[in-house]
């Protein structure tokens, strides 16, 4: 008997088994020439001789024959013009409490709507969203949900904010933008979660269309960033800083993964950059590892070896260090930097009271700096 296949489980097969051979370009070209997914034009491009077009999101800054994709998996030359296959279709949508950014300082126990679509320019050895963050549009299952589509759900599950988060926003920026320009229209607030592998201009474009961002320094070496994640690391740096001069409320977060970054000299050096560069009341999310994807062989990361790195970080100037991802610990805490008062009490990603009152230490009245109702 013939088997009848419709157009878009035809890519997808082709796909699957084109990527599976290590055939990206030929991949490519299949989905240039008629990709079942949403197109839109992507701004930060040039058109080059030959039908050629250059990318300037990030670093990576791919040049693209007519019918290729970027390494990102996201953008695409399709007739000598620049178009981003991630909009209005994202891979993954939930709703999530606003401190799983994870936001320890921004609107404490609100909720976001948060989603994220295929695609990333990362290729870190534990991504937790790799069935998505490591595919491209037409190999995942994608809801419909363009921008005018997404303000409903967010009212339907009642919402407070918007979080751009589980693969990386920078692929599909464009969607972000569309998004924010709707949602802010209406009140509402937004955020990002993003590893800040980006070109700072386009990435100002995206810190200033949210109002909050928890951005991943995932290390502290150029070896961790090649071996790990498969990029750079002064990008990164540099990225992180264009952030920090936006109005955008900034928070960080490091994975720390055993025998990888663990080095407690590289977390000096890091902690002591954070508060030189970015301030010392720039919050720190040090977050436990747990084995996922290819580093499912590796063990989950100590507690106390997580305690000591946030013992290095306060030493070196940082007033709030969290420890993520260890269930009710003190450290998950939100504490005064002047009398030392427990002002915001967590129970993993749970808020269970804040004490502060008009941004302010009620104990001490010190002011707490974030943005708390």
């Amino acid at each position: 008997m013939r088997h009848q296949f419709d157009r878009r489980e035809f890519c997808r097969q082709a796909a699957s088994w084109l990527i599976s051979l290590g055939v990206a370009p030929q991949l490519a070209r299949l989905m240039a020439q008629e990709p079942d997914v949403p197109v839109v034009p992507v701004t930060w491009s040039k058109p080059l001789d030959g039908k050629k077009i250059q990318c300037f999101v990030c670093p990576m800054n791919c040049i693209l024959a007519d019918g290729e994709v970027c390494f990102c998996r996201a953008r695409l030359n399709r007739g000598g013009k620049c178009y981003n296959m991630a909009f209005g279709n994202p891979s993954v949508v939930g709703i999530d409490p606003i401190e799983k950014g994870p936001l320890y300082h921004y609107l404490p126990g609100t909720k976001a709507f948060a989603m994220g679509t295929s695609g990333c320019n990362f290729r870190c050895l534990y991504c937790q969203n790799w069935e998505q963050s490591q595919k491209m549009a037409i190999e995942t299952e994608n809801i419909d949900l363009k921008p005018e589509m997404v303000l409903p759900e967010v009212k339907a599950g009642d919402c407070q904010s918007i979080m751009f988060t589980y693969t990386e926003p920078i692929m599909f920026q464009e969607y972000c933008l569309e998004v924010s320009k709707l949602a802010r229209a209406q009140g509402y607030r937004l955020q990002v979660a993003s590893a800040a592998f980006a070109n700072p201009e386009p990435f100002k474009e995206l810190m200033n269309s949210v109002d909050a961002a928890t951005l991943a320094l995932k290390g502290f070496t150029e070896t961790f960033y090649r071996k790990v994640c498969g990029q750079s690391l002064k990008p990164v740096l540099t990225a992180i800083k264009a952030a920090r001069e936006t109005k955008v409320w900034l928070e960080l977060v490091n994975l720390v993964v055993p025998g990888y970054n663990d080095n407690l000299d590289e977390m000096k050096a890091m902690t002591a950059w954070i508060a030189r560069e970015l301030g010392p009341d720039t919050p720190l999310h040090l977050s436990r590892f747990f084995p996922q994807y290819k580093l499912k062989m590796l063990s989950p990361t100590p507690i106390a070896v997580l305690e000591k790195c946030r013992e290095i970080a306060m030493a070196e100037g940082l007033r709030f260090v969290y420890l993520a991802n260890v269930g009710i610990h003190p450290a998950s805490n939100t504490y005064c930097p002047r009398c030392k008062m427990e002002i915001v009490s967590r129970a993993a990603f749970a808020v269970r009271e804040v004490k502060i009152k008009d941004g302010a230490c009620p104990g001490c009245q010190e002011k707490i700096p974030g943005v708390w109702a």
